[in-house]
């Protein structure tokens, strides 16, 4: 969060050299930002948490990582979230969008081991959110998958469908109060199209790719029911789930600019279904 918040500043700074759009934000916009657990935690093993699979990959890989780094500290989120959310509120944003990490929870990934500092963090944070004015965005999944199921095939494997159901239902009773936006999976062609054919550490075949796109969506879609079903009608909330895209605009109102902008959108497009 530290860094992030520094990164944005030296954004700001180099686009002041630049000439600046003084054309107002319509009134419906909200500026918002973004993490996701394993990036900004750390505590990878404090307080009952378990294991993903970034943890065992950054444990056990760390010479396929530039820097050797891991999150095992990260930005030390866990123990100074008041810091960040203090952040938060001095930026100005109205919108953060944060991940819960599935394994703090629910340590051997299924609702028979429920870790109960694990809640009482996410909830204490969503309080203090709601305290300051600052609406949460929740992804329910950012790549860090409980090691457990990784033995059992990763999201080749569809039996983790059920098992994400009850993480999930586990989420909405327990954060549902605070929360009005779900997202269900961050960008599953990240985890499915880069994650396992550029894999580094975990041997996997072509056809993962697609097995792992199957279960990814078989997991959304289970997750969107249990949503709409049991808890949609008193929490009110909205659920979906976030998707990589690209966008192009023509740099000008000639024919070549539109030209332009149409076969990149082409291209995009085609790439993601042939992907």
């Amino acid at each position: 969060m530290r860094f992030g918040i520094q990164y944005l500043t030296a954004l700001i700074i180099t686009a002041s050299a630049l000439e600046v759009n003084q054309n107002p934000f319509p009134e419906h916009f909200k500026l918002g930002v973004s993490t996701s657990a394993y990036q900004i935690e750390g505590a990878w093993n404090e307080d009952g948490k378990g294991s993903s699979i970034w943890d065992d990959f950054a444990h056990e890989y760390p010479e396929l990582i530039q820097d050797g780094s891991n999150g095992d500290i990260a930005c030390d989120s866990y123990h100074r979230y008041k810091e960040d959310v203090a952040l938060l509120k001095e930026l100005g944003v109205q919108l953060y969008r944060f991940s819960i990490s599935w394994p703090r929870i629910l340590p051997n990934g299924t609702s028979n081991n429920i870790n109960e500092a694990g809640i009482e963090y996410y909830t204490n944070l969503l309080k203090l959110l709601q305290e300051n004015g600052i609406e949460p965005i929740v992804t329910l999944y950012h790549a860090d998958l409980p090691s457990v199921f990784q033995e059992m095939g990763g999201w080749d494997n569809p039996e983790i469908v059920n098992y994400f159901g009850d993480y999930v239902r586990l989420c909405f009773l327990r954060f549902g109060q605070y929360v009005k936006y779900w997202v269900t999976i961050n960008e599953p062609i990240s985890t499915c199209d880069i994650g396992y054919p550029y894999s580094t550490g975990y041997l996997v075949l072509s056809e993962s790719v697609y097995l792992c796109a199957y279960t990814n969506m078989k997991a959304h879609a289970l997750a969107y029911h249990i949503y709409q079903d049991e808890f949609q009608k008193e929490q009110q909330g909205k659920i979906s789930l976030s998707s990589s895209v690209t966008w192009y605009e023509p740099a000008s109102n000639s024919t070549d600019d539109q030209e332009a902008q149409d076969l990149a959108l082409q291209f995009s497009v085609s790439y993601f279904e042939s992907s």
